[in-house]
């Protein structure tokens, strides 16, 4: 029989694999973190977070534009923290970093296809003189913004791919196939129940995902995959800084930039220039790794063959755990009326 005990083992099961949307209180929560109100509320409170800095700081003398840079940081930090808290994005990105580390051997095929050409075209760029000159002038804020828009030009090449994904197992969810998703999970004896009863399974095999729940899957999926996107732009980023302390001398740099090489730190190894071309490069070769990943069938295949098991059985219990809530709902209605 379908009780309140199958509902509260299936909500444990959702906290321990990084599907905090998919319990109906925390998905009811981020709603309303998500109305009007609250929007209007926290986003006066980041500007007096803000204000509050930039007054602090002019009275310590600080100059406007400085203090207004400044200012931007404890206010960010403020939107950051309260996003992290609402949409459990800890408890998320712990699920999804254990299965980037698991995924990580498909990470070697990959690169061995990919990484030649690209460090042979980006060693290409690493010697032009225009990409030191670019790089060299931007400021540490600006070269995290040119970092900033290879993250969403990444973005927007890996979320037609997630979502496509995502619809695919979602619609392959049905009948039987819902009951094997669901064994070894703590919904399986309610799955079996639900299967008994042609119209709880029609209802079931109605129901799709929200929104929200959507976007944890989605989330699981970008948190996996830049984890993987990060280990090659480190790797980039490292070839980069090793190579051009050997062979790109201070007077090569002075002579393509212009101005003599800066040097950070005790032991003068990586000038300023060389570290900003390093990091531009690295960032640019994230972004060519992201085409790579989205347009590599053997790799989009066996990436997604890693991780459809756990995004199917998750969409899954959500479905019975659904149809477990409305179906008690609907029990304590008439024994109510009763």
């Amino acid at each position: 029989m379908l009780t309140t005990n199958d509902v509260a083992r299936c909500e444990r099961w959702f906290e321990a694999h990084g599907l905090p949307y998919f319990i109906d209180a925390r998905h009811e929560r981020i709603r309303r973190a998500l109305t009007p109100a609250a929007i209007a509320l926290w986003s006066v409170i980041v500007l007096l977070v803000g204000a509050a800095a930039f007054g602090a700081l002019r009275l310590a003398g600080v100059d406007s534009v400085v203090a207004f840079a400044l200012a931007l940081l404890p206010a960010t930090l403020t939107l950051i923290a309260r996003g992290v808290v609402v949409f459990d994005v800890v408890r998320i990105a712990r699920w999804a970093l254990v299965h980037a580390w698991q995924s990580m051997r498909l990470l070697l095929p990959l690169l061995t296809r990919a990484l030649p050409f690209l460090l042979l075209f980006t060693t290409f760029l690493f010697i032009n003189t225009e990409v030191w000159q670019v790089a060299s002038s931007l400021s540490r804020a600006r070269l995290v913004g040119a970092l900033g828009c290879f993250a969403v030009l990444a973005v927007g090449f890996l979320w037609p791919s997630f979502a496509g994904e995502i619809d695919r197992l979602g619609s392959e969810l049905s009948g039987e196939e819902l009951t094997q998703t669901c064994a070894g999970t703590p919904v399986a004896s309610a799955a079996r129940e639900i299967a008994a009863d042609p119209r709880l399974a029609q209802q079931v095999a109605s129901l799709h995902l929200p929104r929200l729940q959507r976007g944890n899957l989605m989330l699981m999926l970008f948190i996996t995959q830049a984890v993987q996107l990060l280990l090659v732009a480190l790797l980039v980023f490292g070839y980069f800084c090793i190579f051009g302390s050997l062979v790109i001398r201070p007077s090569v740099i002075e002579s393509w930039t212009g101005q003599p090489a800066h040097f950070t730190g005790p032991f003068q190894l990586i000038s300023d220039e060389l570290f900003a071309v390093a990091v531009f490069l690295s960032g640019f070769a994230g972004l060519y790794f992201t085409v790579q990943a989205v347009t590599d069938q053997n790799y989009r295949r066996e990436f997604f063959h890693k991780i459809e098991d756990d995004l199917q059985q998750a969409m899954g219990v959500s479905k019975v755990y659904t149809a477990l809530r409305r179906h008690l709902a609907v029990a304590s209605t008439g024994d109510d009326s009763g």
